[in-house]
């Protein structure tokens, strides 16, 4: 079977968050398993300094009154010998960011989405490879199956390419001006209500949700939210007219690079079946870097995370002054995003200054320190779709806290009921008063260290790996293939 992965960003080339880490690491395990897999992505700023060579044949793509002059370089994923296709445009991806600047979103967005997934359907005549299925990712790459699919009306053959898309976050849909479609070359019965109109815009992510073989999103519960009106950002109806071809698969995480067992950025390494010492030690050292004191009674909570509405960050804020002052508890938090959280969590840091640490940016070192030192994590989004932080900190260690929605849901099996093997802990209300609880559940969790230890133990051993969602992506590109 050949797949072709069309994505805005594959990790570690070119990366914006977890969408770059899972186009870098499925093709990973797809090949393992005997899956032709290979990536197109834009040839991006930030990596055209990548060794690749530039392959013979150039292309004209053209939109409006404009032509764009295109080539391909191919290099390799990582270690492997898997060809990553890099479409070179410098006017349309030589810029500073992925999907965006300091200014805002680019304006010729569509114009970007329409040259990266025109050029996917090239890659046979460019290469002489021809792939069994196009697996779509997110907005960007969403008008893709459209594309395929008149294309396919066009040429009439018996053994046709099938669409994949794969929905990573459903809040970012690609929503433009309704006459942005005109510069597609898709033909008009394309942008109606059956297609890309939304109510009077064209957006890519519905027209690809249309238009797509088979759908994906990156967990099961995720995947039966995005069909309610609370989580479907407006696309709940035409989800759920797609039901029968939707499907939640977990992500996993890569367990080469998020071993605590050979991990350089950490101060000691910590094996899965004999962790407490590891763990103390690097709690230890944790908590000096971040120049909090270290008492053995008090537990350590982390978090790793961008602070924006969705992470729900702003609920911890609320609730650290009542445990600063009332419990024994400390905090460490690394992240970036809104300027309004970022100065809550400063401040905070300032009047409780044995309570909390803060760190204003991204530092991945510090992040995988944190996982390794820390005692709980905390994820009180009120939507995750599918969430890679509560995994990597479970693989070193850290007893995730998370609010019961989407992977969160699906990965977190809480203390409290019948769960087998319980590794953490859920709240379901996304409120102050449910995180607080649920924050002292577990001090007191901390208190009695024969359950903790078992629950941290249950916690190291139940993290995702790739090898079982490439066998199922395998599924469900044999589904489409029946399609």
């Amino acid at each position: 079977m050949k797949v072709l992965f069309v994505s805005p960003e594959v990790g570690p080339i070119v990366r914006a968050g977890g969408l770059g880490d899972v186009v870098g690491a499925l093709p990973l395990a797809l090949h393992e398993i005997g899956v032709d897999v290979r990536v197109i992505c834009p040839l991006h700023r930030e990596c055209k300094e990548l060794p690749a060579q530039t392959l013979p044949t150039k292309f004209k793509l053209k939109y409006g009154s404009r032509t764009y002059e295109s080539k391909i370089k191919e290099t390799r994923l990582g270690e492997s010998s898997i060809p990553v296709y890099l479409l070179e445009n410098d006017i349309l991806f030589d810029r500073p960011g992925i999907y965006a600047d300091e200014s805002g979103d680019y304006q010729d967005n569509p114009i970007r989405c329409f040259a990266l997934c025109q050029s996917a359907l090239l890659i046979e005549k460019i290469t002489g490879w021809s792939p069994d299925i196009f697996h779509a990712h997110d907005w960007m790459a969403a008008s893709l199956p459209a594309y395929l699919n008149f294309k396919n009306s066009r040429l009439k053959k018996i053994n046709q390419a099938r669409s994949v898309l794969t929905i990573h976050n459903l809040e970012h849909q690609g929503s433009f001006h309704k006459e942005t479609f005109k510069l597609s070359g898709l033909p008009s019965l394309y942008s109606g209500i059956d297609g890309f109109d939304h109510f009077q815009s064209m957006n890519l992510l519905k027209g690809g949700i249309q238009h797509a073989n088979k759908i994906t999103t990156v967990s099961p519960t995720y995947a039966d939210e995005i069909k309610t009106e609370h989580y479907g950002h407006g696309l709940e109806t035409c989800l759920q007219y797609r039901a029968a071809d939707l499907i939640g698969i977990l992500n996993g995480i890569d367990q080469k690079s998020w071993n605590p067992m050979t991990d350089q950025a950490l101060n000691n390494f910590i094996s899965p079946s004999e962790p407490d010492n590891g763990k103390r030690e690097n709690k230890i050292s944790l908590l000096k870097e971040m120049k909090l004191p270290y008492d053995e009674k008090t537990p350590l909570f982390g978090v790793v995370s961008r602070l924006y509405h969705q992470k729900g960050l702003d609920l911890l804020a609320d609730v650290i002054p009542s445990l600063a002052s009332g419990s024994n508890a400390q905090f460490i938090l690394l992240g970036s995003g809104c300027k309004e959280e970022e100065e809550l969590f400063v401040k905070l840091e300032k009047r409780f200054p044995s309570c909390i640490s803060t760190f204003i940016g991204f530092d991945d070192g510090l992040a995988r320190r944190i996982f390794a030192g820390s005692d709980f994590f905390i994820m009180p989004s009120r939507f995750e779709p599918c969430g890679l932080a509560q995994q990597y900190a479970m693989a070193y260690g850290s007893i995730p806290i998370g609010r019961k929605t989407g992977g969160l849901a699906d990965t977190i099996r809480d203390l409290k009921g019948e769960n087998k093997n319980p590794n953490g802990f859920l709240f379901e209300d996304a409120s102050s008063n449910a995180l607080l609880e649920v924050i002292h559940r577990a001090i007191e969790l901390y208190q009695d260290q024969s359950l903790f230890k078992k629950t941290r133990k249950n916690s190291l051993h139940s993290h995702c790996s790739w090898d079982l969602a490439a066998k199922h992506y395998e599924d469900v590109y044999k589904w489409a293939l029946k399609y």
